[in-house]
């Protein structure tokens, strides 16, 4: 991997849960949707532009290597190849949240100390507690409009 980064302005807890999963500076898997992302929109840094050095509530994301795009040459992303990175990024934050709180608000508990216990987990400050609770209660409100049930009503049980 490279020690060339790119800086993106994220929500505080979706920076929370990427420092969290994938250390700082961000490093995504060999292979990941965002690594695909980042060096399918790098670019060589255009001469009328400085480089970022980044502030303080931006989140520093490594730049993958690639042959075709060597990191030396092609280590800038432009306005929309940035917002298309950061869409990706929550994208996925939503697929986790999604399949982790689709269990957890049929346990007993109150869905906010589910998703208490969720941030607490995925490094995310109880802050955020509300806002994240409100963006599951979207989701799922969403898919019910449309007439799409998606909540788990059986509970798992290991037959011995």
């Amino acid at each position: 991997m490279s020690n060339y980064v790119v800086y993106l302005k994220v929500k505080p807890f979706i920076q929370q849960w990427l420092n969290h999963h994938y250390g700082n500076p961000v490093t995504f898997p060999v292979g990941s949707a965002e690594n695909s992302t980042i060096r399918r929109f790098l670019a060589k840094q255009p001469h009328d532009t400085r480089p970022d050095f980044g502030e303080k509530e931006e989140v520093a994301i490594r730049i993958p290597d690639s042959k075709a795009k060597p990191v030396v040459t092609y280590n800038y992303l432009g306005p929309h190849a940035r917002a298309a990175v950061i869409e990706t990024i929550e994208d996925t934050f939503r697929l986790q949240l999604w399949k982790d709180l689709n269990d957890l608000h049929d346990s007993g508990c109150s869905i906010l100390k589910a998703v208490r216990a969720w941030c607490e987990n995925n490094g995310i400050s109880v802050d955020y507690d509300y806002t994240i609770k409100m963006r599951y209660q979207r989701m799922r409100n969403a898919y019910l409009k449309s007439g799409v049930d998606l909540r788990n009503y059986s509970r798992n049980h290991d037959e011995k």
